[in-house]
């Protein structure tokens, strides 16, 4: 915010807080003036009787001392306000001519009505005031350095906003793609770098991951043969990539050399899966590790496949 502007919103509110601030002192002046007026109609209309008021019909007139001292008595209580009470008529109609801020009120009794006179007198400049408007331009200033210090910030904000980087996007989840038509094996995050696998261990390995999908309790030892529905899946996926055009041989028997055809699968996820441990503890089929490794205990089987995030493509 320029100072131009800053001087500007000051004095814009410094001047509309003056504004309230005198239409309520003029409006409170104005009820306090009515209520003394009415105080001064009703100690008249009381003391009416003890005037000598002027009264056509009894023919006698006003005791001008005797009205003089009772204005005199009533304007001692309106010391300290602006009003003074002129005069206490008696007379069908008002024949004073009235001058500069005089007024008169209208009373009703039983002599006729009785016209009151007042003059409301200038008041000097009410010094006491100058306390309010000082307060009230010192609170327009700090409005205003206020709104300056928001305004500022927010600019900042914008432009901050402006200058960062965009987000960047979270890093997607690594899915493993085995894709038929390429015989490669990749990751989805990765899929330019691709390790490609020969027929028997790519339709050997689709089949134990489907076997294992579903089902995972299965012990898969190496001292028994292949289950026959796991051959079955092999065989499945074998004549899959004899339709894409892969080989023309026969199929092979997946029972015999078992243990290189793991060898083939666990080198090709080797290389794929070396930045992602976490994919290779679900894809990966187990080494048989230790004395007796070839025992019973041992299974090659993928016992976490279902938490996996598999695509195959050209299935």
């Amino acid at each position: 915010m320029s100072k131009q502007l800053f001087s500007f919103i000051t004095l814009f509110i410094f001047l509309l807080l003056c504004s309230v601030f005198y239409y309520s002192v003029s409006y409170k002046q104005q009820q306090v003036q009515k209520l003394n007026i009415a105080t001064i109609e009703k100690q008249v209309a009381l003391d009416l009787p003890l005037l000598e008021l002027s009264n056509e019909l009894l023919k006698y007139s006003s005791n001008i001392d005797n009205i003089n001292s009772y204005l005199e008595q009533l304007n001692s209580q309106l010391i300290g306000t602006n009003l003074l009470l002129l005069n206490i008529v008696a007379d069908k109609k008002l024949s004073t001519t009235l001058t500069g801020a005089q007024f008169f009120t209208r009373l009703t009794t039983s002599i006729g009505p009785v016209f009151l006179v007042f003059d409301i007198k200038p008041q000097p400049w009410p010094w006491r005031y100058i306390y309010y408007y000082v307060a009230i331009f010192m609170l327009s200033a700090f409005v205003s350095h206020w709104l300056k210090t928001v305004i500022t910030i927010e600019q900042k904000s914008k432009q901050l906003a402006t200058l960062q980087p965009e987000p960047v996007e979270e890093s997607k989840s690594p899915v493993l793609v085995i894709n038929l038509n390429t015989k490669t094996v990749s990751v989805n995050i990765n899929p330019q770098y691709q390790v490609c696998l020969a027929n028997k261990p790519l339709s050997f390995y689709l089949a134990l991951i489907e076997f294992c999908n579903s089902n995972s309790d299965v012990v898969l030892s190496h001292n028994k043969d292949v289950p026959d529905e796991l051959i079955e899946l092999a065989n499945k996926y074998f004549y899959r990539l004899v339709e894409l055009g892969h080989t023309i041989r026969k199929r092979p028997n997946f029972n015999n050399s078992l243990e290189k055809t793991l060898s083939e699968i666990r080198a090709a996820l080797d290389e794929v899966l070396s930045e992602y441990p976490q994919q290779k503890e679900i894809f990966y089929p187990p080494k048989a590790f230790g004395e007796g490794s070839r025992s019973r205990l041992h299974s090659y089987g993928l016992v976490n496949i279902v938490k996996g995030d598999l695509e195959i493509v050209g299935k």
